[in-house]
C-alpha cells in the first residue's frame, strides 16, 4: 500500500515542480551522470593523479566539486645547525616510544628486529640530508644503511630527535627495511620534498604482519610536499599503522605539520592524534588497510582537494573523539569500503563542504554523536548504503547537497536525543531508494528541498506519514517557514554553536 501511495504522490510532484530548483534527472542524465563518475573514479585510482588533473572531467553537475583557488604549501621550516650521527639503545627508543603513545603502540615491535642488540641510528644537534647521513653511517656505523642505486635502504631504526631534522629531497628515496624491522621515530622535524619513503617489499620472520612506519610524536613535525610514501603500517596498531603525528599536553608541536601534493600509495592509515593545525591538501591516498586519514582528538586541520580511493578496510576520512575544527573541502571520495567520511564521537565545529562521494560501501557520510556539523554542497552519488546518515547527533545543517542513486536512503535521521535539532534544507533527492527516512527522530526542519527526481518512496519509516503535509506546502513561496516535523518544545535548551555552550 505504501509503495503505491508513494508511486501516486511522485507524480503528483512531478506535476507541481516541488522545490525552488526542481529538476529530474532522467535515465539518459543518469547515465551521462554514472558515465562521468566512472571515468573520475578510473583516473582517480590511476597513479600520479590530483584534483587538479581532473578538473577537465569536473563539468555540469560535478563542477562545484573543483575548488576556485588551489591551497599552496606552507614554507618549511630550518632548523640551524648540522646535525650529527649517534645511535642510542633500541630498548630505550622503544621504551620512550610506548610512554609517549600509550596502548597506541604495538608491544610486539621488538620481535620484528632483525637484531635485537643493534642500535638505532640518532640524529642530534640540527640538520642532516638523507645523503649526509647515509655517508656518515657507511663511515660510522658499517650495515646500518645500504645504498642501492638512488635508493638508500635503512636496516636500523632512525631516531630524530627534538633538537634535529631529517631532509629528504630531489627525488632522494629512503627505504625501510621490512625484514629488518626499520622504522622512523621522529620528536624534531621530519622534512620531505620531492623526496619518497616505503617500506622494502619483503616480509618479517620475526613478526609476519610487521610493515615499516613512520611515528612523529613530543614536539615534532612532519612536513611533505611532492613526496611518494608507499607499503607503509599494519592495521590495527594505532601509532604503528603507517604515518602518524601523535601530540602532547606536556609537548605541544613547535612547528605545524602538513602534507601537500602528495602520494600515498598502500600507507595503512595517515593518524593524527591529539594534536593540533595539520593542513592535509592536494594529496593522493591509494589502498589503504585502515581509514586512509584518521584525525582523533585534533583541534584545527583542514583537509582539502584529496583523492581518496580504495580503503580496503575502512572509511575514506575518519574524524573522531571530540575532534573540533575541521573543514573538509573538495575532496573525491571515491569506492572505499566504509563510509567515505565518517565523522563520531563528540567531534563538533566540523564543515564538509563541495565533496564527491561515491562508490563507497557504507555510505556516503555518517555522523554519529557530532554537534556543530554543517554539510553544504556535497555530491553524494551511487553509495552503496545511505547517501548522508545522521545519528544520535545535534545542530546539524544539511543544506545544497545532491543525493543521487544512493542504494539506500538519501538522507537517513536515527536515534536523535529529545532535544536534538536538525535543518535539512536546499538538497535535491534523485533516485535513491528513498528520498528522507527517520527512525526514532528528533526536530527536523524542511525547507526548499527538491524530490521532482525522488521516486517511488518520498519520506520513509516513521517520517512516512507526513508526506501529505510534504505536498500541501510544494507550492508555497520559497521564503514560507520551514515544515517541521516532531517539533521540540521551544522551551527546550539548545547548543549554541557559536559559543560552544
Amino acid at each position: 500500500m505504501r509503495r503505491s501511495a508513494s508511486l501516486l504522490f511522485a507524480g503528483l510532484l512531478a506535476s507541481t515542480a516541488f522545490g525552488v530548483n526542481a529538476e529530474n534527472l532522467d535515465h539518459a542524465a543518469l547515465a551521462r551522470l554514472t558515465g562521468q563518475i566512472n571515468q573520475v573514479t578510473d583516473h582517480a585510482a590511476s597513479g600520479d593523479t590530483s584534483v587538479e588533473s581532473l578538473l577537465p572531467l569536473l563539468t555540469e553537475r560535478l563542477h562545484g566539486i573543483a575548488p576556485s583557488v588551489l591551497v599552496d604549501a606552507p614554507a618549511f621550516v630550518t632548523i640551524e645547525g648540522k646535525g650529527g650521527l649517534h645511535t642510542i639503545p633500541v630498548d630505550f627508543m622503544l621504551a620512550q616510544l610506548r610512554l609517549q603513545t600509550g596502548a597506541r603502540f604495538s608491544a610486539d615491535i621488538g620481535r620484528a628486529l632483525t637484531d635485537a642488540n643493534a642500535p638505532a641510528l640518532f640524529i642530534r644537534g640540527g640538520t642532516i640530508t638523507l645523503k649526509e647521513l647515509a655517508a656518515t653511517a657507511a663511515t660510522q656505523f658499517p650495515g646500518a644503511i645500504e645504498q642501492n642505486g638512488e635508493t638508500w635502504t635503512a636496516n636500523w631504526p632512525i631516531v630524530i630527535w627534538s633538537d634535529s631534522g631529517l631532509v629528504i629531497e630531489d627525488s632522494d628515496r629512503l627505504e625501510l627495511s621490512t625484514r629488518a624491522g626499520a622504522f622512523v621515530l621522529n620528536a624534531g622535524l621530519l622534512q620531505v620534498n620531492n623526496g619518497s619513503i616505503s617500506g622494502s617489499p619483503e616480509s618479517n620472520d620475526g613478526l609476519p604482519e610487521f610493515k615499516p612506519f613512520i611515528v612523529t610524536a613530543m614536539s615534532g613535525a612532519l612536513q611533505a610536499k611532492k613526496a611518494k610514501f608507499g607499503n607503509l603500517g599494519f592495521p590495527g596498531s594505532g601509532s604503528t599503522s603507517g604515518i602518524s603525528i601523535i601530540g602532547a599536553a606536556l609537548l605541544p608541536a613547535k612547528m605545524r605539520s602538513f602534507f601537500v601534493e602528495s602520494a600515498f600509495d598502500r600507507v595503512s592509515s595517515v593518524d593524527l592524534l591529539d594534536t593540533h593545525n595539520v593542513l592535509i591538501a592536494r594529496n593522493q591516498f591509494r589502498d589503504a588497510d585502515g581509514p586512509a586519514i584518521a584525525v582523533k582528538g585534533v583541534n584545527s586541520a583542514r583537509i582539502l582537494s584529496n583523492i581518496v580511493t580504495g580503503s580496503r578496510q575502512a572509511q575514506g576520512i575518519n574524524i573522531q573523539n571530540r575532534s573540533s575544527d575541521i573543514e573538509i573541502a573538495h575532496n573525491l571520495v571515491l569506492g572505499n569500503r566504509g563510509s567515505g567520511i565518517f565523522l563520531a564521537n563528540g567531534v563538533r565545529d566540523i564543515k564538509v563542504s563541495a565533496n564527491l562521494l561515491s562508490g563507497n560501501g557504507r555510505g556516503g557520510i555518517s555522523v554519529v554523536r557530532g554537534t556543530c556539523v554543517r554539510l553544504i554542497d556535497n555530491i553524494v552519488v551511487a553509495n552503496r548504503q545511505v547517501g548522508i546518515k545522521i545519528r544520535a547527533s545535534d545542530q546539524l545543517a544539511l543544506s545544497q547537497n545532491q543525493l543521487i542513486n544512493n542504494s539506500g536512503p538519501g538522507i537517513s535521521v536515527i536515534e536523535q536525543g529529545p532535544k536534538a535539532a536538525l535543518t535539512i534544507d536546499g538538497n535535491q533527492f534523485i533516485a535513491n531508494r528513498s528520498g528522507l527516512h527517520g527512525g526514532s527522530a528528533s526536530q527536523v526542519a524542511l525547507s526548499g528541498n527538491d524530490f521532482a527526481g525522488q521516486s517511488p518512496i518520498l519520506l520513509d519509516g516513521e517520517f512516512a506519514s507526513y508526506v501529505p503535509q510534504l505536498l500541501r506546502i510544494s507550492t508555497a513561496d520559497a521564503t514560507a517557514q520551514p515544515f517541521i516535523i516532531h517539533a521540540n518544545e521551544q522551551s527546550s535548551a539548545r547548543t549554541d554553536c557559536q559559543s560552544g555552550s
